[in-house]
């Protein structure tokens, strides 16, 4: 795969996280399969391939479809930009933090090796990486700040899943900034993502 093509899929993957917060956040569910690779995502540590660690465009076709369509400052696009550029800060602050980013690696290690992770899938995975994000991420600038329906929020369970998502974006931020991504190509470059985002969902619609 190309650097270019290698640093979309991966901003794909933090477009995808955005969208799936923002679907529990105020919907109260998440399309099952996206929510289940984002969540697999985060357990993948010792690869510098970018199509195994998110399964493919297959594993971030919901992000590619964000990143395909032309910007619209509409409210709902708008806040899934803010989770995004809060995840891509929340990786840059995160280098700067070694005991945080050792600690993260330790509890991934110890649950990529855990056979009954089952890929991260499982409740109680998502549960140990949302509480991974309470002792570390959630104490770095910039707190991301969720907005929904109340009744959601204030649940039992989808404050769980966004939580154990942040983190995987976070994951998936560190994973494209570590491929030559940078915040100005997001404005920049803004017109060669939408057309290598729309040509990569188009061949894995055609495969």
């Amino acid at each position: 795969m190309m650097g270019n093509e290698a640093r979309v899929l991966a901003l794909a993957g933090v477009a995808q996280t955005a969208a799936l917060v923002q679907q529990l956040a105020r919907r109260g569910e998440a399309q099952a399969e996206p929510f289940r690779w984002a969540i697999r995502s985060a357990l993948v540590l010792d690869s510098n391939d970018v199509r195994y660690i998110l399964s493919g465009c297959g594993g971030v076709y919901l992000g590619l479809a964000q990143l395909a369509r032309p910007g619209r400052a509409e409210p709902a696009s708008l806040e899934r930009l803010r989770y995004g550029m809060g995840l891509i800060q929340l990786q840059k602050n995160l280098r700067r933090a070694p005991r945080h980013m050792a600690r993260i690696r330790e509890r991934l290690l110890a649950l990529a090796l855990d056979p009954d992770a089952d890929g991260g899938a499982c409740g109680d995975a998502i549960q140990t990486l949302a509480e991974l994000y309470n002792e570390t991420l959630s104490e770095l600038k910039p707190r991301i700040m969720v907005q929904g329906e109340r009744r959601y929020l204030e649940s039992a369970e989808v404050p769980t899943q966004i939580r154990a998502l942040l983190l995987a974006g976070v994951r998936v931020a560190y994973l494209w900034h570590d491929l030559g991504g940078r915040k100005y190509q997001l404005f920049l470059h803004r017109k060669a993502i939408v057309g290598t985002a729309g040509s990569l969902l188009r061949n894995q619609v055609a495969t």
